[in-house]
Order: C-alpha cells, then sequence, then structure tokens
C-alpha cells in the first residue's frame, strides 16, 4: 500500500476536473477511480478521511469534487468528512456513496449532499458526477 495519494494525471497542467475518490475497501476505490479515468477526470485516491484531510490541505493542489464513501472505518465518516473538507475549502463539490443507505445514519447528509447508490454503472456515476459539479456549492 501506498503511503501518498497520487493523481491520474497532472491536474495543475491537464485542464481536467480533479475529483478525490475516497474508500477504505481498495478494490471498490480502484474501480471507481478506473471508470472516473475512463470519463476523463483527473483522481486523487485516499484510503480514508484522515488520508482525504490530508490532500484537502493542501491548497496548492486543485480539487473540483469529493466523491467518498458514507460508512468508513474510524473517526471520519464520509458525511463528517465532507463537512470538513467545505470548512477549508468552501467552493467543492461533494457526492456520497454507498451500499446501503438504509442501514446507515448519514447524519442529515443525505438531503444536504447528493447519494449514488452501489452498486452503479459508469453511466450512473458520470451523470452524477456531472449533477454534482454543476451544482452550487453545499457550503
Amino acid at each position: 500500500m501506498r503511503d501518498t495519494p497520487h493523481p491520474s494525471a497532472p491536474a495543475a497542467t491537464s485542464g481536467k476536473r480533479v475529483i478525490l475518490v475516497v474508500d477504505d475497501e481498495e478494490a471498490v476505490r480502484r474501480i471507481a477511480a478506473e471508470n472516473l479515468r475512463r470519463l476523463g477526470f483527473a483522481i486523487l485516491e485516499a484510503r480514508s478521511g484522515d488520508e482525504a484531510l490530508g490532500i484537502l490541505q493542501d491548497a496548492s493542489r486543485p480539487l473540483d469534487l469529493l466523491f467518498t464513501d458514507v460508512r468508513m472505518p474510524g473517526p471520519l465518516s464520509g458525511p463528517a468528512l465532507a463537512e470538513m473538507a467545505l470548512r477549508q475549502r468552501p467552493s467543492l463539490r461533494v457526492l456520497l456513496t454507498s451500499g446501503n443507505l438504509g442501514s446507515v445514519d448519514t447524519g442529515g447528509a443525505a438531503s444536504r449532499f447528493p447519494v449514488l447508490s452501489k452498486p452503479y454503472r459508469r453511466a450512473d456515476l458520470s451523470a452524477a458526477i456531472e449533477a454534482a459539479i454543476a451544482a452550487a456549492p453545499a457550503g
């Protein structure tokens, strides 16, 4: 496992929208990241809320959208991460994802942030990402 996140392309020069994908399940994160790369986005990956916060704190790193799983181990759930991210980057867009929203207390995040249910097809992912980017910031 890597200790540092990695972009799929040099976002500062590519002109691509940059998405931070956060999921503790490596296979799920990798599939989401690969699908987003194929859709033309530059991708950063994080395995946890804490790792994502480290990326978010680097103000020199461009970032358009946070795509995070709702349920992750550790102190930061996806909704909590989203709230903290918006305090650091008020213009950031957020899209949550979950395989079982019915059993997860999102703390009202489902009404504040859009949620994409797992499993999803690439077309669903593309539509949800585009809608989230086009929407006004949640902050």
